[in-house]
């Protein structure tokens, strides 16, 4: 989640964000902004972080509250 992330704020920009990356245009951008680029590839990753989180911890939970174990 961590890189993910760093690697959305280092593909920030070019006017006022870092612009130390070039992330790949997936998806077509705003019409309202042409030329922005919607960092899709980090954002999945960190949707899937957060999921692949909450299921250990669901698990963690569950395992801790067993009876007679």
């Amino acid at each position: 989640m961590k890189i993910a992330n760093d690697i959305r704020w280092l593909g920030s920009g070019p006017r006022c964000g870092l612009g130390e990356l070039a992330l790949p245009a997936n998806e077509p951008g705003s019409s309202i902004m042409p030329g922005k680029v919607n960092p899709t590839q980090a954002e999945a990753m960190t949707m899937v972080c957060c999921q692949v989180m909450g299921n250990h911890t669901a698990i963690t939970v569950g395992g801790s509250q067993g009876n007679f174990e």
